[in-house]
């Protein structure tokens, strides 16, 4: 693709927010979006721009128009999530919003709702990125902590010395009885071909031998010629994909081009940082002495504006802290006028009359709107856009230089800056130096001496009460590693294996379908379980997205989501989902799983470790914490604990980390993603806490039929095998298959893909049957543990609310069960 294409993607989107805020904000307050068809719309529409957006800055080689288009990036996310929130609100605390009806309306595919995670969040940083990845390595390679994430294959038990010998004689039994029937095979072959040859009337003539050859040959070649003709066929009527040939294929050359267009854009970039330099210096030099005399002349008037007139005494100069000249050059708008009238039943009405109208204001008759940070930003990056990229000729520009011009603009308000704080450092001197003259005079004419620098002492006296008072405020607790650098602290982690390298899983390696009857089952009265697509979709709004984005967008997103409860029956893909999260993310992996922390950090040091965790997690933000069998987190009954026989306590970090946990504030972009296979383990107060711990709970479920279809040719690929064949029977194989995990799937063909097997894949391409005999070895997720899911899922707070006699249906089945 050209340069221009992605001019013209930028520019679409921005004239589509345009009119989108426009629909969302019209001039008469009744057109407003209300309901919840009608936000869905919305969001829909600007999930379309957003991955507009994401393309169009992915591939921009242009530096400055990276840069005000990621705004425009980053403002589309924050509204995003920020309408998604409502969506949750409207759909009475529902974190799965089905849609389906929707896209019927709008004739819209499925795709539309994947929502893009921008690239930018780790190619960005990825000199960050790589380096962390190699101090990660050689402290793996230091201690010799290897990282065991793969899948096991199906291995057998251990066999004791007679049951092996006992296995080892059936086998070898087996395999004389299966030699003895191909010789007896090959025998009876023989004498039947003797026996036909006898009937014929004894040997054949070499005319005849080379007829009958001649017959054979010309019919295997017609059969060959007959089947490249129908395959011929059923290509171009479309019942067959064409053969794609690598060094003409569209897509891989278009592939290839993007890999390009991000080489050029990278040398761009570094060519318009070390500009950066030269114009700084540039614009110091022309403009920068006009800056200074500028700022001096509006000092010395506030000066003379603030002075004294009866004792001649100079004002206080602010504090650096402060912002120092900043309110002097731009001083804050006055505060607006009160009307005495009105404010005079205010002063009498006392404490409570003057806090009634703040608590009007808050309303309880005024509805609750959808928050609207994210519009603005929207507005000042569409503006943005209009003021400097939308007229302007780039015809000459065909290498996507940067403009010197626009960088010199952008450069003014830096350069003003540094030239504000070296002048305000030679005012504070020159106002101490009149302040004294003052005293000197006053002194002069009372006859005393003056004494210098009482000024400044006075001012020393003030500053330092400041201070003290501010240490005195900030009380905080004791930090016990004050004393260690952050890299020892990382590096004692990763030996304990509590900092991890993690497998390269992204979000699209959860393979899954939509469901496309889930608004249909709601008017029914019937809450849908969300299908994995929603399960994707909700990892990314809820996990990837936050954390992946700028603090600043973090901080302003209307709903914090500290943490994430990951449930599902075991190796429906809750462990890939957070390696997906952290790696899509460019986040630390922290592993907190309480059996991987077993043995380490006995007793009253677990509070060290929780401590060394959550500091590390924080200044080297994003951080993904993960607990594995979090229920056992949160037992209390001592019994069941001991049962599991570990050395320490399962729930040993709960205490600490619910308290760090709790200290979480918003722009500190950490995440607590919790995988359970059995969470109704929790019962009464252990599983009200476990429940009201995690913000967001999602539920891995089983793949149904039409994720089935997409899950087995994706694992296949993945697993070597290739593309599956037309011949290949996927129907049958996705309907006997339901009730497998997708990780069981993946362990059926691991250990059908040998080495061996993929060899021979070209000449002989995998069967349906071939898979269900391994298959056949493996057992499906039990019924019993389906159902506990699902019934735990109905004791949640959301479904509760909604349907309290499922609830109690479901506390009645678990009481039976005990």
């Amino acid at each position: 693709m050209a340069h221009v294409t992605f001019d013209i993607q930028w520019r679409e989107s921005m004239m589509e927010l345009l009119d989108q805020l426009e629909a969302e904000h019209p001039d008469e307050a009744a057109l407003a979006p209300m309901e919840i068809s009608e936000y869905s719309c919305i969001y829909i529409k600007y999930v379309q721009i957003f991955r507009k957006l994401e393309e169009a800055y992915d591939q921009m080689a242009h530096p400055q128009k990276r840069m005000d288009m990621k705004k425009a990036v980053e403002a589309v996310l924050g509204r995003i999530l920020e309408i998604k929130s409502w969506l949750v609100r409207l759909n009475k605390a529902i974190d799965s919003v089905n849609f389906d009806d929707i896209l019927v309306d709008l004739k819209l595919t499925p795709d539309v709702l994947e929502l893009p995670i921008p690239k930018y969040f780790v190619e960005d940083r990825r000199t960050e990125l790589e380096g962390r990845a190699k101090f990660l390595e050689a402290l793996v390679e230091k201690y010799n902590v290897g990282m065991a994430w793969e899948e096991e294959l199906h291995v057998p038990p251990n066999l004791g010395e007679e049951e092996a010998i006992r296995v080892l004689q059936v086998n070898e039994r087996g395999r004389q009885g299966r030699e003895r029937a191909r010789l007896m095979r090959a025998l009876k072959k023989t004498q039947a071909l003797e026996e036909k040859m006898a009937l014929m009337g004894g040997s054949v003539s070499p005319e005849e031998a080379a007829t009958r050859v001649q017959a054979l040959v010309r019919g295997f070649l017609t059969r060959r010629r007959i089947h490249a003709i129908t395959e011929a066929e059923l290509v171009f009527i479309g019942m067959k994909p064409p053969a794609r040939d690598d060094a003409v294929d569209p897509v891989l050359r278009e592939l290839r081009n993007l890999e390009r267009r991000k080489t050029v854009q990278a040398e761009n970039i570094a060519e318009y940082d070390k500009a950066l330099v030269t114009l700084k210096k540039k614009v110091k030099e022309t403009e920068g002495q006009d800056m200074r005399e500028l700022i001096q002349d509006r000092i010395n008037e506030w000066f003379v504006e603030n002075r004294d007139p009866a004792t001649g005494e100079y004002p206080d100069f602010p504090d650096a802290e402060d912002g120092g000249s900043k309110e002097i050059l731009n001083p804050p708008p006055p505060p607006p006028e009160v009307d005495e009238a009105a404010g005079a039943p205010a002063a009498k009405g006392g404490k409570e009359e003057k806090g009634a109208p703040a608590k009007g204001a808050a309303g309880d008759g005024e509805e609750p709107k959808c928050p609207d940070y994210f519009v603005k930003l929207i507005h000042g990056a569409v503006s943005d856009y209009q003021g400097d990229w939308q007229d302007i000729d780039e015809s000459s520009n065909f290498f996507q230089k940067f403009d010197p011009d626009l960088v010199k603009k952008a450069l003014k308000p830096v350069v003003f800056e540094e030239i504000r704080v070296e002048v305000d450092e030679e005012m504070r001197v020159l106002l101490e130096n009149l302040k004294d003259m003052v005293a000197a005079e006053r002194a002069a004419k009372s006859g005393k001496k003056g004494k210098k620098g009482k000024g400044k002492k006075g001012k020393g006296k003030k500053g330092k009460g400041k201070k003290g008072k501010d240490k005195k405020g900030k009380k905080g607790k004791k930090d016990p590693t004050a004393d260690r650098s952050l890299e020892s602290l990382y590096a004692e982690l990763v030996s304990n294996k509590v900092i991890q390298a993690i497998p390269d899983r992204r979000i699209d390696d959860y393979v899954g379908d939509f469901n496309y009857l889930g608004a249909t089952l709601e008017k029914a009265g019937i809450v849908p379980d969300a299908s994995m697509a929603q399960v994707r979709q909700a990892c990314t709004e809820f996990g990837i997205l936050p954390i992946g984005a700028s603090e600043h967008v973090h901080t302003n997103i209307p709903t914090h989501t500290k943490s994430i409860l990951l449930y599902g029956c075991p190796k429906t893909g809750k462990t890939t989902l957070a390696h997906a999260i952290a790696n899509a993310a460019g986040a630390n992996f922290f592993n907190l799983s309480p059996r991987n922390i077993d043995g380490k950090y006995p007793g009253s040091q677990v509070k060290m470790l929780i401590h060394m965790v959550f500091k590390v997690a924080r200044v080297m933000q994003p951080s993904v914490i993960y607990i594995d069998e979090v229920e056992k987190v949160f037992l209390s009954d001592k019994k069941k604990l001991k049962e599991y026989g570990t050395a320490e306590p399962l729930n040993r970090i709960k205490k600490e980390f619910l308290k760090e946990v709790k200290s979480m504030a918003k722009g500190e972009r950490v995440l607590i993603v919790g995988a359970s296979s059995e969470p109704f383990l929790c019962v009464k107060k252990d599983q009200k806490g476990l429940m009201e711990f995690f913000q967001k709970h999602v539920h891995c479920p089983l793949p149904d039929y039409a994720s089935l279809r997409k899950l087995w040719p994706a694992l296949v690929k993945r697993h070597g095998g290739g593309d599956l064949t037309h011949e290949f029977e996927l129907s049958t194989l996705a309907h006997i298959s339901e009730g497998y995990a997708p990780g069981v799937i993946s362990l059926i063909l691991r250990t059908l893909l040998t080495k061996r097997r993929l060899e021979k894949l070209p000449r002989f391409p995998l069967t349906c049957r071939e898979v269900l005999n391994v298959m056949a070895k493996f057992d499906k997720v039990d019924l019993e543990t389906e159902d506990a899911m699902r019934d735990w899922t109905c004791k949640l707070p959301v479904r509760v609310a909604l349907d309290p006699e499922a609830a109690a249906a479901a506390d009645a089945k678990g009481k039976k069960k005990k």
